[in-house]
């Protein structure tokens, strides 16, 4: 029953992160600068890597390995649900030629990786450079889609940093399994008509303790 449920988290983590953060990355963004097939390899890599980080940690027979896949869980919902009501209050246009869009800060990609970074250096410091790395390299090629700017790739690096590391330490919980707590994921995908971005998705989280 266990391992059922892990299975099913994980893959509701990524379907959701996936309606969560609207791709700003196209086909025909690749060519948009010089190496622009690299970034965009790059930047799609962000899924992956937020759900491997997970899933191959919850799947593990080892107790404390699966508690950080918890926790690593907690970072990627958390920092989701922080970037995308920051985009909706800022209101920060993405750089040419993707001006129209007005959720650029923070950098949904770069948020996002660095808040499971940071939960996998706060248990495992071996993780800290490859995974650090991983998601520097994320909020470069944001930059180099010309999907964002510097000032937005930074402050989602700062804001992946900061909650992925207080997820990491167990100071905000969701899914706390060992004391009889439970999540319950419940994404509720639909669109939103907007004046200045056309259609989103919205989502809706459903915790029961």
């Amino acid at each position: 029953m266990h391992r059922r449920l892990v299975i099913v988290m994980t893959c509701g983590v990524l379907f959701s992160v996936s309606l969560a953060i609207p791709g700003a990355c196209e086909d025909s963004e690749r060519n948009l600068d010089v190496g622009g097939n690299f970034a965009w390899t790059v930047s799609q890599s962000a899924y992956p890597f937020w759900g491997l980080s997970a899933g191959c940690h919850l799947l593990s027979s080892d107790d404390y390995r699966v508690e950080t896949g918890r926790r690593v869980v907690d970072a990627i919902l958390i920092a989701g649900g922080a970037t995308q009501l920051l985009k909706g209050c800022i209101n920060s246009r993405r750089p040419y030629p993707h001006e129209a869009n007005l959720h650029g800060m923070p950098s949904g990609h770069t948020a996002l990786s660095f808040a499971v970074a940071a939960a996998l250096s706060e248990r495992d410091r071996q993780f800290t450079i490859p995974a650090y790395a991983t998601a520097s390299w994320i909020g470069w090629s944001r930059h180099q889609l010309k999907a964002h700017h510097w000032d937005q790739i930074l402050l989602g690096a700062a804001l992946g940093t900061y909650l992925g590391r207080t997820a990491g330490r167990g100071e905000l919980k969701l899914w706390d399994y060992e004391d009889g707590s439970s999540l319950s994921f419940s994404p509720v995908a639909g669109p939103i008509t907007s004046t200045s971005a056309g259609e989103a998705f919205s989502l809706v989280y459903q915790t029961s303790f």
